[in-house]
Order: C-alpha cells, then sequence, then structure tokens
C-alpha cells in the first residue's frame, strides 16, 4: 500500500494502522480481534483503514487472476471459508458480503441456484436488487430485495426461512463505513413493502442490506443485537 494511499500521521494513527492491517490479514490473538471489534463499532475513522487495507490485499491477491465460474464443490468450500460457524462480532458477520470478488461470486452463485423471482403483483419498477445469501444462523432462508428509487421503497420478498420463536427479522442498511440503519421489520407473509427515507437514496448503490433476528418490536438500541441471517449487496438490476 502505498504512502499517498495512507499519509503518515502521528503514533498514535500509525498504530491503528498497524492493528488494522493485522485484523484485516486476521493475525490478531482472539482478546485483541474483541477489543479491536469493539472499536469498529464507534470508529469510522478505524473502518475505514480496514476497509483500505482489506482493498490493497483483495488487490494484491486477485491481481492477474482470471475469472472463472464457480462449480458446485467450490461453492460449497467457498461457503464454509466465508460464514463461519463461531460466534462472531456483527461487522464480522457482514464483513465477507462487502469484500466484492470471491464473496460476490457466490451471492451469483446463490442467485442462480435459488431462481428467486420478484412477485407479480408488485409495483414497483426496480432499478437496484440484492440477493441475500444466507450465514449460517440463517440456514434455509431465501431471500431476495428489489429496491425502487422512483418510488422511494425496498420490496423484500422472503420463499423460504423464517425467523427464530420468539423473534422477527429486521432490515439494515450499511452504506460505506457508517453505521447500520435500520429500514425496519419483516412482515409474517413472505412479502414485505418498505418506505425509504428520501436522504438514503444517494447511498443505495453498492451498499450492503442485511437481516438480523431481534426482539418483538426491533432492536431496542438502534444497532443489531441478534444474530446477523442473510445479508448482501445492492447492485443495478
Amino acid at each position: 500500500m502505498s504512502d499517498q494511499t495512507l499519509p503518515p500521521d502521528g503514533p498514535e494513527e500509525d498504530e491503528d494502522r498497524v492493528l488494522a492491517a493485522e485484523y484485516a490479514l486476521g493475525l490478531l490473538t482472539e482478546e485483541e480481534r474483541a477489543r479491536f471489534e469493539e472499536r469498529l463499532d464507534t470508529d469510522a475513522a478505524l473502518r475505514a483503514e480496514v476497509v483500505a487495507w482489506d482493498e490493497h490485499f483483495a488487490a494484491v491477491i486477485l491481481d492477474d487472476v482470471e475469472e472463472v465460474a464457480p462449480s458446485p464443490q467450490l461453492a460449497k468450500r467457498l461457503q464454509t471459508i466465508l460464514f463461519k460457524p463461531e460466534k462472531q462480532s456483527f461487522w464480522q458477520q457482514i464483513w465477507p458480503y462487502g469484500l466484492g470478488g470471491l464473496a460476490a461470486a457466490l451471492v451469483l452463485w446463490l442467485s442462480i441456484s435459488t431462481g428467486i423471482l420478484v412477485p407479480e403483483d408488485s409495483r414497483l419498477q426496480p432499478d437496484l436488487v440484492a440477493e441475500l445469501a444466507p450465514t449460517p444462523d440463517g440456514e434455509g432462508l431465501v431471500i431476495r430485495a428489489t429496491v425502487d428509487t422512483t418510488l422511494a421503497a425496498v420490496e423484500v420478498v422472503r420463499a423460504a426461512g423464517t425467523p427464530p420463536d420468539g423473534r422477527v427479522f429486521e432490515l439494515w442498511l450499511i452504506a460505506g463505513d457508517a453505521a447500520p440503519v435500520s429500514l425496519g421489520l419483516l412482515e409474517d407473509g413472505n412479502s414485505t413493502l418498505i418506505d425509504l427515507p428520501q436522504d438514503l437514496l444517494a447511498v443505495l448503490p453498492g451498499a450492503l442490506l442485511a437481516i438480523s433476528d431481534e426482539p418483538p418490536g426491533g432492536s431496542p438500541t438502534g444497532a443489531p443485537t441478534g444474530a446477523v441471517r442473510a445479508a448482501g449487496p445492492l447492485t443495478s438490476s
């Protein structure tokens, strides 16, 4: 990573930069990682450092690698690698879906294999779509979201899967390094239509949608408190 990408700062900034690189590479101990992730929830600059390192490492790894369609066997291995079963923080759970590259190929494979369709009676003319790939906690979920920015609405279609007993599904938007924003609760039926705030429309392309399970009425804190059950990036339809 060039000095132009990450200009020199003071000792504290340099230490954070090193920690962010070690976190991106998975080199921190369990205790160090837990402390670091607590800071990620409130420190946008630190999240930006991790994103910068991740993009750098992804470019190094994927440079000059010819793109190929993943086989079913590869897709299964990717699921095992990307969706680790151990308990993870919110940022860890959604991280694979924001990396692009391999994660995007996996989301595409899941979209093709599930064959989810927009309901025929939908009034939306979607210009953005997200195939929400299930995490291990969301095994069995089949979910697709479509966004009509003209009508400022998102429709979430759940073709399979239900929340755990006594829990509800809540939809979140994660744009860049910003904190998750709740878009609302999913209804009991297979389709939920949610109006979108006008100030969020500009950040939708490339943003991430995620679904967590929450207590009845939704998250009591304004931030995700339950397990992330599915996530996927919004792309042009």
